[in-house]
């Protein structure tokens, strides 16, 4: 499994929910997962002002000791990746959204000890309104979307060449990371599975984020054979969380 895949498939994750200012199968605002209707009143963020929060926000070398910092990962940069995602983003009934004023990744941290392979990165992507960021979030917590999203997981995991390996199925669980005083929170765990000759190796993909005024923040996390730990992937999301208020657009 090439660690490229993982990366592209942590990236889309981002591509959706900033994707999802417009679109057909969002649950509706009365829908029990649905976010808090947000205020319309606040002005469009500017870019200047979006990028500054985004750098405030996001992760650096020094909330993950140990870990080695490489250049954030890159999007589809294939022809047929790219197409993927289109049908992907098709088949979830959305489109990119115009409204997105900036979106800045950090750099992607990365620990490999023996058998042990981690990495962690995150994403803030700010949109021109609070109801733009909401119908994002609104989107990624729909069944239908994380039917598509794995489809196109399954799909990419099988283009990928390892000699003599059997793609298992791939899975995605939801849940809602509490997130307090924000217009709510978001997570995927995506496991699939690789079979050589006999053995197992499990892949974890992990997307926690939420929803803050105008802006979604995402922790995109992952783990060869093991998932990225849980109690460091709660104190990362916590940081988040407290910059995300802390420096309110």
């Amino acid at each position: 499994m090439r660690r490229k895949t993982i990366l592209l498939a942590l990236a889309l994750g981002c591509v959706l929910l900033s994707s999802c200012g417009k679109g057909g199968h969002a649950p509706s605002s009365g829908h029990a997962g649905a976010p808090s209707s947000a205020p319309a009143s606040r002005a469009v963020p500017t870019r200047q002002r979006a990028l500054a929060f985004a750098s405030a926000v996001n992760l650096t070398s020094a909330d993950v000791p140990g870990f080695t910092a490489s250049e954030h990962h890159q999007r589809s940069n294939s022809a047929r990746e790219r197409q993927l995602e289109k049908q992907m983003l098709r088949c979830a009934g959305i489109a990119r959204s115009a409204h997105g004023v900036a979106e800045q990744g950090s750099k992607s941290f990365q620990l490999k000890r023996a058998i042990l392979d981690l990495s962690v990165s995150s994403e803030v992507s700010v949109q021109s309104s609070a109801a733009e960021a909401s119908r994002g979030l609104a989107a990624i917590r729909s069944p239908h979307v994380r039917a598509c999203f794995s489809r196109y997981l399954s799909k990419i995991f099988r283009g990928q060449r390892v000699r003599g390996a059997t793609l298992g199925r791939v899975t995605i669980q939801s849940g809602t990371p509490p997130a307090p005083g924000t217009s709510g929170g978001f997570g995927w765990r995506v496991t699939a599975s690789f079979e050589v000759r006999g053995i197992k190796l499990p892949i974890y993909l992990d997307f926690l984020g939420f929803v803050e005024g105008p802006s979604e923040v995402t922790l995109l996390s992952s783990g060869l054979l093991r998932p990225f730990p849980a109690a460091v992937q709660q104190h990362l999301f916590a940081l988040l969380l407290a910059r995300a208020k802390a420096h309110r657009l």
